[in-house]
């Protein structure tokens, strides 16, 4: 479902003290920017929280900048990216506006993150089923996703995503274990292997690549997700590389269409 607008009845703003859960921006993750991590801020404290109910007001910019103590540039930028996410919707000489929260989990293909994150900051509870870690050997498609010889040794962690209570995806993430610390990702996860090396500076990541593209539900996928009437999912290819330019993580990913949107923020070439 496309995430619309709501005329605001009243243009009232929500508090403007600072929340109670309220912590300088820059003490928080080192591993994403600023105006990312004022964002989530901002969406726990405002818009998921409820602490300014749909179809009202957040705090203008300038009450913003105060109580997270960061620039204007910075309010802009988590701005947007609330608005990329379908939390608010952005009107010249209103303000922001909380909109009600979708149905379904919108992912920005631009930005490096995984679902369990994109979930929680559009106000989604996710749970992870059916864990399973696995120690196998690199077969052809391992070897030429992660650019390792053919028997090398990989970790496999595949699991389900369970959002609102509704089997969503089934994942297999795949990582040589001569580049990865197992007993480290067992000891840090919760629910996300990418979420464990992004925040791991030790592991440099620098990109994703991307593929996405629709297929048939089969195999053990078939037994946790059903796809549309015709049994069709979207599939998700994701190879993570480190700053090096070595390929950390093979991500697969199968999605149930009725519970994702991915969002894409097409830009004039010039």
């Amino acid at each position: 479902m496309t995430v619309g607008t709501k005329r605001p009845s009243k243009t009232t703003r929500g508090p403007r003290s600072k929340p109670a859960s309220h912590q300088n921006a820059d003490t928080t993750s080192a591993w994403r920017s600023l105006s990312d991590q004022v964002a989530q801020r901002i969406a726990d404290d405002y818009v998921v929280g409820g602490r300014t109910p749909p179809g009202e007001l957040l705090p203008s910019e300038g009450e913003l900048c105060g109580i997270y103590e960061v620039s204007r540039g910075t309010i802009r930028a988590a701005i947007r990216t609330l608005w990329d996410h379908g939390l608010i919707s952005v009107r010249n000489g209103v303000g922001a506006i909380v909109l009600p929260r979708a149905t379904e989990v919108r992912h920005g293909l631009d930005r490096l993150g995984s679902i369990d994150t994109f979930a929680r900051e559009t106000g989604h509870n996710v749970e992870t089923g059916h864990m399973r870690w696995e120690n196998v050997q690199a077969d052809a498609a391992i070897s030429r996703k992660l650019q390792i010889p053919v028997g090398a040794p990989v970790l496999q962690v595949k699991r389900s995503k369970i959002i609102d209570g509704e089997p969503s995806a089934w994942i297999i993430d795949t990582a040589p274990l001569d580049a990865v610390d197992e007993q480290m990702l067992r000891k840090k996860f919760d629910g996300s292997i990418l979420d464990v090396l992004l925040s791991d500076g030790q592991y440099r990541i620098d990109y994703a690549d991307s593929e996405v593209k629709p297929c048939l539900a089969r195999g053990e996928v078939k037994e946790i997700l059903a796809g549309n009437e015709d049994g069709l999912l979207l599939f998700l290819d994701t190879v993570t590389v480190t700053v090096e330019g070595k390929p950390i993580l093979w991500g697969q990913v199968w999605l149930d269409p009725a519970h994702f949107t991915f969002a894409f923020h097409r830009r004039r070439f010039r």
